[in-house]
């Protein structure tokens, strides 16, 4: 008779799944929040803008759900996020029947936020 196997405990690669996870969850908000500033603003080509960020929203739209179906099929599943008071981040998941935890720091999350906005408009702020 076979024993009865364990599934493998949350790997870094599960931990950073989650965190692009929140990350594309965070620039999701972020754009959101800036077309609605930008929406009200007086500017004689917003519209343009607005339209690149919601290129780039669906563009971003797009790699969460292909996140989403990669924590699917490695069993994880995001139970709670929230932040907490001048931490961060702090997501609860399961992974596999194993319950963990996750904090990012804002520092960190800001920097990764802008790092990947600049990557999706395709600009080098170096070169600046």
């Amino acid at each position: 008779m076979m024993k009865p196997s364990t599934p493998p405990p949350p790997s870094v690669e599960d931990e950073a799944l989650i965190k692009d996870y929140l990350l594309h969850d965070l620039l999701q908000s972020v754009l959101e929040r800036d077309i609605g500033i930008l929406k009200t603003l007086k500017l004689k080509m917003a519209d343009i803008y607005i339209l690149n960020l919601q290129h780039i929203q669906k563009g971003i739209s797009a790699n969460a759900w292909s996140i989403q179906q990669q924590m699917k099929r490695r069993g994880i599943r995001v139970q709670s996020q929230g932040r907490t008071l001048g931490e961060g981040l702090q997501v609860h998941y399961l992974c596999r029947g194993y319950e963990g935890s996750l904090l990012c720091d804002w520092p960190s999350l800001k920097e990764e936020i802008k790092d990947r906005l600049v990557s999706y408009l395709g600009t080098d702020l170096a070169a600046y």
